[in-house]
């Protein structure tokens, strides 16, 4: 995976609040509704809004780890003389 900045991580973040909240009014608007298909539509759409963010988190969790990684591999190549 490439390295990203900060900002840009920043804006995934975004988007995971933004998916878990479509989450959530979905399925909040599916337990609600009463006609079958616009239930299920809803329910449809909760699944992706779920897939969604786990992929998103997923994403966020391995820059994480790699950014982890480079800072530790740079803090311990900074100690070392030569």
């Amino acid at each position: 995976m490439k390295n990203i900045a900060s900002k840009e991580l920043n804006y995934v973040k975004d988007f995971l609040s933004w998916e878990i909240l479509s989450l959530k009014k979905c399925n909040q608007y599916a337990q609600q509704e009463t006609n079958p298909q616009r239930k299920q539509l809803l329910m449809d759409a909760v699944n992706i809004h779920q897939k969604n963010y786990m992929n998103l988190l997923s994403y966020v969790n391995q820059a994480n780890a790699q950014q982890q990684n480079t800072n530790m591999t740079n803090n311990n190549q900074g100690g070392q003389m030569n």
